[in-house]
């Protein structure tokens, strides 16, 4: 009686550590491939800004968009006057100002290596080109993926990659990227006293957003 006692409480708790060992694997969060916003699509976020960045809180909403850089087809997330081009694999190509005229590019592109998961570093060294002063300046960039988490913003609660960076410029970046959208919840960015334009902060946070389909 005790033995057929006992093995069914081993059953049991095998049982268990089954359901605890697959039912983890199964909700581990893994972002396989960068899905863009969809073509008009829009994204209404406030911005609190000091020092180099300016002053004051702000709102701006950005427009998912298309752009063909060098030949190629790339997604464009801003505002008219200061555009982000995101290559097939989210990564920064360049920034476009007035008339879709470029500020800076990059080479290679910035961005993360995907799936994205959480505890996944990374370092490289990129090439960033000024186009109103002709200036390439070398720069190494390090990102760390550190949570899969709820940010909760004026938007809504979601899930999200908290990511951390900076870079040899004398930028560091705090922020919950949504992958269910494709755009940073909330986002903190630092310019620290090492940074050409000087030190400054921005706050970051999604007010509201309407998906195309």
């Amino acid at each position: 009686m005790n033995n057929t006692r006992s093995m069914k409480l081993y059953l049991a708790i095998s049982a268990l550590a089954l359901v605890l060992v697959v039912g983890g694997c199964a909700t581990t969060p893994k972002m396989e491939r960068f899905t863009p916003p969809a073509l008009g699509s829009t994204f209404t976020f406030s911005r609190t800004n000091m020092g180099s960045f300016g002053s004051g809180t702000e709102r701006a909403t950005w427009t998912a968009a298309e752009r063909i850089w060098e030949g190629k087809r790339m997604t464009a997330l801003g505002i008219p006057g200061g555009m982000s081009l995101m290559n097939a694999d989210g990564n920064n190509v360049a920034y476009l100002g007035p008339d879709d005229k470029p500020t800076v590019s990059f080479d290679p592109p910035v961005g993360w290596d995907y799936p994205l998961e959480v505890g996944k570093t990374s370092t490289k060294s990129y090439r960033l080109t000024v186009y109103a002063t002709k200036q390439t300046v070398p720069f190494d960039w390090t990102y760390k993926i550190e949570a899969y988490e709820d940010v909760t913003v004026p938007a809504g609660t979601f899930k999200a990659f908290k990511i951390s960076s900076s870079d040899t410029l004398g930028q560091e970046q705090t922020g919950w990227f949504i992958p269910d959208i494709g755009v940073w919840g909330k986002r903190s960015d630092r310019r620290t006293a090492k940074y050409p334009a000087g030190p400054g902060t921005r706050e970051i946070e999604l007010l509201s957003y309407t998906k195309a389909k």
